[in-house]
């Protein structure tokens, strides 16, 4: 038994190095295209009060100048609130001091030096594929993107046409730029109707800017990504998720949800540097028992980049919700922060609770962007699982969700992920149901993947349908740490329910002292030493 254990750690030792070197040799690699120069000033302008023709040439402007002026453009939008947080952030622990601008005509007088031209399009239908193929052109020309109904302004300004970009159609700038020195490790996926969303961090990242609105018209995204190299990442979204996300997989293609987000030139500009998840005392942490039956919370769509740049951190829904640090909680987050915007993934950190209970961040589905591990194109599954070990050992993260088709069981897929040896574990989710594998684990290399027992959910599972359930499990005799049955994850559906709906819930599992409800990183660890298992 000795020899063959000595064997097993042998073999586990070699297929760790083969599948994710050392973290340690990947920690200066950037992978992002990121903002090569600091800002030192920023001139603000409200998005809100300009049209929509405007807002794309400010944004194409905004990415011009990026990383060629210490002064640089920020944008605040009222839908997206979590901007002005981010900029007060800049001004006050970076020294970055702003100004309120309100001609968007001002801006482009004062930047045109940077502009060597406009590309022109037509905006008049949202389904009009030529804004897609003018910032294309534009990132490639350092130019501005600019709407027919602009054109007589830009002109009498002195800036000069590069190319007329109307009347074409959705496959033009793949088939006439894609080989002219486009961006083949990122592209950006943008409905036209977008008018100023990621449009700042194609032009700056060189990016094809592109989409398909029909969900079952695949011929532009498979020539895209089967044209992208090895472990590839596309921004925004497209007309479906779960067609979309497949075809991305087998192209190794994995996608960030980021069709809402904005001002990542300015955001990226910020060195990326290790972080440290708070140290707080969870309170159940030393207290685990035989006859408990642990629960632990994590909040679902942490993949959206847009989300956490937007909104989610200062709603009352969510992270900046009163009810946070009054129980444990676990938040999946997008990895691209790290990279894209450091500073706001630091504020994240910076403020997790970390009193008698704990924030944890786990990294959301399923790795360093949404995709289907089980039909990920085998030869980019390397380079992202070794992306991610570094990703985690830098970010201080143990555990990454994984949302899949009915892939459970599939242990040789599991094997490469646990060979990394920054991932201690996986949280599973199934596409069709999240909750479909009841809970059920599976070992490999000694690392549990436990899937998804309970949600909480508007219309499939409600505050009290919860609470029913986990106090039938006590009743059942769910207790029985050494057992599976005695561990319940429960998947929070973020559009749908609220940090305060988690906290009623909590309240209510309080009363039953068999149950305890326990961060991420607890809930796995028991796991890990009470759950009898073979592999």
């Amino acid at each position: 038994m000795k020899l063959k254990n000595l064997i097993l750690g042998i073999i586990f030792i070699f297929l760790s190095t083969l599948i994710c070197t050392d973290a340690n040799a990947f920690s200066a690699h950037q992978y992002y295209v990121k903002n090569s120069r600091t800002p030192k000033y920023l001139y603000v302008i409200q998005q809100n009060d300009l049209s929509s023709a405007e807002n794309t040439m400010i944004a194409t402007l905004q990415g011009v100048i990026s990383n060629k002026s210490d002064s640089q453009i920020y944008t605040l939008n009222k839908n997206q609130p979590d901007y002005r947080i981010w900029l007060e952030d800049l001004k006050e622990n970076y020294g970055v001091n702003y100004s309120m601008v309100e001609d968007p005509w001002y801006l482009l007088d004062k930047f045109k030096s940077f502009v060597k031209g406009y590309v022109l399009y037509d905006n008049s239908s949202k389904k009009d594929p030529s804004i897609n193929n003018a910032c294309s052109l534009a990132a490639l020309k350092d130019s501005i993107a600019v709407d027919k109904s602009l054109e007589t302004k830009v002109k009498n300004m002195g800036i000069k046409m590069q190319q007329d970009c109307r009347n074409t159609d959705k496959y033009w700038a793949y088939d006439n730029l894609w080989n002219r020195g486009l961006n083949h490790s990122t592209v950006i996926e943008l409905s036209p109707g977008r008018d100023s969303a990621l449009r700042d961090y194609g032009i700056m990242s060189r990016s094809l800017v592109f989409y398909e609105d029909d969900p079952k018209d695949f011929s532009l995204r498979n020539k895209v990504f089967e044209s992208m190299e090895s472990d590839s990442t596309c921004l925004g979204w497209g007309p479906d998720e779960k067609g979309n996300i497949s075809t991305a997989s087998k192209n190794g293609v994995s996608l960030v949800p980021a069709d809402w987000s904005y001002n990542l030139t300015v955001l990226s500009a910020f060195p990326s540097s290790p972080l440290i998840q708070k140290n707080g005392s969870d309170s159940t942490k030393n207290s685990a028992s035989k006859n408990t039956h642990y629960v632990t919370f994590i909040m679902s769509d942490g993949d959206n980049q847009q989300w956490n740049l937007g909104s989610n951190f200062g709603s009352s829904k969510w992270y900046g919700s009163p009810e946070r640090g009054s129980f444990n909680m676990g938040f999946s987050i997008s990895p691209s922060l790290y990279e894209l915007a450091p500073t706001v993934l630091k504020m994240y950190y910076k403020n997790a609770s970390s009193n008698t209970s704990k924030d944890y961040f786990t990294v959301s589905p399923s790795g360093n962007g949404y995709m289907y591990p089980s039909e990920f194109k085998s030869d980019s599954l390397k380079p992202f699982l070794k992306r991610l070990n570094n990703y985690m050992k830098n970010s201080d993260q143990k555990y990454v969700s994984v949302l899949d088709n009915c892939s459970l069981y599939n242990r040789d897929l599991w094997d490469k992920y646990t060979a990394c040896s920054n991932i201690q574990g996986i949280f599973y989710l199934n596409y069709h149901r999240q909750d479909d594998y009841k809970g059920e684990i599976v070992w490999s290399h000694g690392k549990p993947i436990v899937s998804c027992r309970n949600l909480l959910w508007s219309k499939i599972e409600e505050n009290e349908d919860l609470v029913r359930d986990i106090n039938g499990y006590i009743k059942n005799g769910c207790t029985d740490t050494s057992r599976p049955e005695a561990y319940t994850f429960v998947y929070v559906h973020a559009w749908s329910k609220s940090m305060s709906d988690i906290d009623k819930v909590v309240k209510q599992l309080n009363k039953n002292p068999a149950v305890k409800v326990v961060a991420p990183y607890t809930f796995m660890e028991f796991i890990v030493e009470n759950v009898k298992h073979n592999e």
